[in-house]
């Protein structure tokens, strides 16, 4: 999909964590997004650490209801489960009361809290595993290349992290090691540590070579527009620190201070955008799924939105001084479903069966159209037995299924045949299409383990040199 449906897709899921913090409402936000994963997930590593994002939320979830919990400090409900020791910390650490009375209240406002986090993590894990970086950097305004560049390279860090470890393990397992305790942690972790300090040296130097950081005459007509930039930053924080601080008496003077500060950083962006150069060689096609997926995301913001106004349907839950069952309204439940749309544009062809049921590859497919499939359809060579008999006359030859002045054709045994032998090119193509894939992957571990030996060599070698 698009990566504007994708950045669309982020902003309706945040705003219903936003809108809507009920505990049924961030389910329903949970189960979207992980079935928005589902089906467009890939074998890459940005795909591979949606896990890590749904256990990080997990792990977050569960300190906050414990945090919740232990630092209630006094009766926050009246529903009470235990009552544990209080222990109040110094006023130099915040006069915290922990322990104390231990409410369902506290418990249930902790995990509706807690749940919304992990919805959170899981909804970046999903746009994280599924949306292309490079694409994302080119949708960033130009002013702000270099920001964008850094967050892609941030953002990138996780999953080549964990593509290191599986290629690094699995050399490993294949010399006879078998990873336990902390005790064998190391044959991982030095490999991981040299071929991460080799990936940013080989990044600076592809940096380099592109002329990043390159001292040009732009750059030194960029100061004044920085200078600018942030000049402007200065007068918005300040007339909003004016309004909000001296209230509605400076709202003149704030109001006039926060639009000039506005105005200055707009054309200080604008400025600086049109010193950096960019091209486009590929753009990405806008199709109808994108257009569908993108109308029900705002569709789902539009009725949270009309409905967090209007006070309707049990968006916000808020479980003190009695602890009540969370509501729920079909209304609100039908427009977060709305998340799951990019799901249902997915397309997945089946796999293509010929017609003795076996499947058949792409491979064989585009060879049914081309000079192979060709050569079989020519006409079989026939013996003079049936030269002879063709030779009686034309009704004789158009008997037999041959053409007025193109020869003798092929008979339906002979078809059958040819048929046969085609049927049979495709399941060669087949069976060497996937022992050519067998291949590759075989050569591509075997290349990776002679990688780590060629490393671990260099670094016996470094220390012997060192000794």
């Amino acid at each position: 999909m698009h990566t504007i449906t994708w950045l669309v897709w982020l902003g309706a899921a945040l705003a219903a964590i936003t809108l809507a913090p009920n505990p049924l409402y961030l389910c329903l936000v949970f189960m979207a997004a992980a079935q928005v994963f589902l089906a467009w997930r890939g074998d890459s590593p940005l795909a591979r650490s949606f896990g890590l994002f749904v256990r990080a939320g997990a792990f977050i979830c569960l300190g906050y209801v414990l945090f919740s919990l232990i630092t209630v400090g006094g009766a926050r409900g009246t529903t009470v489960l235990l009552v544990l020791p209080t222990l109040r910390l110094p006023p130099w650490l915040g006069g915290v009361v922990l322990g104390g009375p231990l409410t369902a209240e506290a418990l249930a406002w902790g995990l509706t809290r807690g749940l919304a986090i992990w919805a959170l993590m899981v909804v970046f894990g999903a746009f994280n595993a599924l949306v292309d970086h490079h694409r994302l950097l080119r949708l960033t305004p130009r002013s702000l290349f270099h920001a964008g560049l850094a967050v892609t390279i941030a953002v990138a860090f996780v999953p080549s992290l964990l593509r290191s470890i599986g290629e690094i393990g699995q050399a490993q397992r294949a010399r006879g090691h078998r990873f336990g305790g902390p005790r064998t942690w190391p044959p991982l972790v030095s490999p991981l540590l040299a071929g991460s300090l080799e990936r940013s040296v080989q990044l600076a130097e592809a940096l380099d070579a592109r002329g990043y950081g390159r001292a040009t005459a732009g750059n030194r007509s960029a100061g004044l527009r920085q200078v600018g930039l942030i000049v402007g930053t200065l007068l918005l924080g300040a007339g909003v620190f004016a309004w909000l601080y001296y209230g509605p008496a400076a709202a003149p003077a704030a109001g006039a201070t926060a639009a000039c500060g506005a105005r200055a950083m707009g054309l200080s962006l604008r400025a600086l955008g049109r010193l950096v150069s960019r091209s486009v060689y590929r753009r990405e096609r806008w199709r109808r799924r994108d257009a569908l997926a993108v109308a029900a995301c705002l569709t789902c913001m539009a009725a949270l939105v009309a409905m967090r106004l209007g006070g309707q349907g049990d968006l916000v839950y808020y479980p003190f001084p009695t602890i009540t069952p969370p509501g729920f309204d079909l209304r609100a439940g039908l427009a977060l479903l709305l998340l799951a749309a990019p799901a249902l544009a997915t397309r997945r062809e089946p796999p293509t069966r010929d017609r003795e049921g076996g499947p058949v590859q792409r491979i064989a497919r585009e060879d049914s159209h081309g000079e192979g499939a060709r050569r079989l359809r020519q006409p079989a060579r026939w013996d003079p037995g049936h030269r002879r008999a063709d030779r009686r006359g034309a009704a004789d030859r158009g008997a037999r299924g041959g053409r007025r002045g193109r020869g003798p054709g092929p008979g339906r045994a002979d078809r059958r045949r040819v048929r046969g032998r085609q049927r049979g090119l495709h399941g060669e193509l087949a069976q060497g299409g996937g022992r050519l894939h067998q291949a590759q992957r075989g050569y591509a571990r075997c290349a990776a383990t002679v990688a780590l030996q060629q490393r671990t060599t260099a670094g016996l070698l470094g220390q012997q040199e060192r000794r």
